[in-house]
């Protein structure tokens, strides 16, 4: 049984493949092929009689080899015996909704609404990351009443994004957080988490869910955030 900040990951992806037209399910997983840019391509939802198939749609290039799932997923010794290397582990990581929270939300902060907003967002979202977002793939969640897009400025010029995901169990979700690498250092990734806690706040969400990286993680815990598990990612090694 996958935690429940990794259920609620794997929720939004889907949920992104699905308004974004380019989610495909096979027999035994799960995988996000956008026609445009390298972003979000993966493969999840693991099946453990599935990796022999898996595997063999990856050398076939027909599959993003890309694959993630929860740390304590039995699947993650399969695939390692299956010459799978990982490539990364992020903390999940949930925080309890109590009625002594408050969160500043930033009247410089807009919600995005439009394709010109769009691509601000993708821009800077590529930035930060350092993927190839493109606008695209996120261009559905404008109609998506479940997903909130922000973006951030400074100096005039905006330059920080966030998204805010509301999932079928009515917990919230805080995904994309970021700023332009030579923006760092100024407070605003602070700024947009903030903000969108105080808009999770009026999901009524019970828990609040992300995944964090090891430097992300101790941010979230003054936020009162606290471990759930991890998400392990995993790529084939081509021989």
């Amino acid at each position: 049984m996958k935690s429940r900040p990794i259920e609620h990951q794997f929720e939004f992806w889907a949920n992104l493949g699905k308004v974004g037209g380019y989610i495909y399910q096979h027999d035994g997983y799960t995988t996000l092929l956008p026609s445009q840019g390298t972003w979000p391509s993966k493969t999840f939802n693991i099946q453990n009689n599935s990796i022999t198939k898996l595997k063999t749609e990856i050398l076939k290039t027909n599959i993003p080899n890309a694959v993630a799932l929860d740390a304590d997923d039995r699947s993650n010794q399969i695939l390692i015996e299956n010459q799978f290397n990982m490539t990364s582990a992020v903390e999940g990581m949930s925080v309890r909704v109590s009625s002594n929270m408050v969160f500043k939300e930033s009247p410089n902060i807009i919600k995005v609404d439009d394709e010109t907003e769009i691509d601000k967002f993708s821009s800077i979202a590529s930035n930060a990351f350092g993927y190839n977002i493109h606008p695209k793939v996120l261009v559905g969640l404008l109609k998506d009443p479940n997903t909130q897009l922000f973006i951030g400025p400074h100096k005039a010029q905006f330059v920080s994004c966030g998204i805010l995901y509301l999932d079928k169990n009515g917990d919230s979700g805080l995904h994309m957080i970021g700023a332009k690498k030579q923006m760092r250092g100024l407070g605003l990734g602070n700024e947009m988490t903030q903000h969108l806690l105080a808009h999770a706040l009026k999901n009524n969400s019970k828990e609040i869910h992300l995944v964090a990286s090891k430097f992300g993680a101790p941010i979230y815990r003054k936020y009162g955030f606290t471990n759930r598990g991890y998400l392990n990612s995993y790529s084939l090694i081509k021989k």
